[in-house]
């Protein structure tokens, strides 16, 4: 293979992981007075450990192939609610009536 070639994929593979990298941080750079934002939740607090153990366990139940190829999260199994949707409504009218709650939402 050419050295160009070589180049030409070095730079591609260079240039398509720089999204990932940037924003694997916990600042980013942004186009305003201040230059950066803050994005917390970007930090990872679990341990490696604990994450290739959860992928273990992911990657054994038998709908992981199907997930997988979706590209999407495997749903969590229900635990059920705690309240009925008569209680929650009646929570969302006190927390509107209290102002708790922008207009709009949630409006009876």
């Amino acid at each position: 293979m050419s050295t160009q070639k070589l180049a030409l994929i070095a730079a591609f593979t260079v240039l398509s992981n720089a999204p990932l990298v940037a924003y694997s941080e916990v600042i980013h750079s942004v186009n305003t007075e201040m230059g950066y934002v803050s994005h917390p939740d970007h930090a990872n607090p679990r341990p490696r450990t604990e994450v290739r153990a959860e992928l273990e366990t992911a990657m054994k139940s038998p709908r992981w192939d199907f997930w997988a190829r979706l590209g999407v999260p495997m749903p969590t199994p229900s635990t059920g609610t705690s309240k009925s949707r008569e209680q929650v409504r009646n929570e969302a009218r006190t927390a509107n009536q209290a102002g708790l709650i922008p207009r709009g939402e949630f409006s009876y």
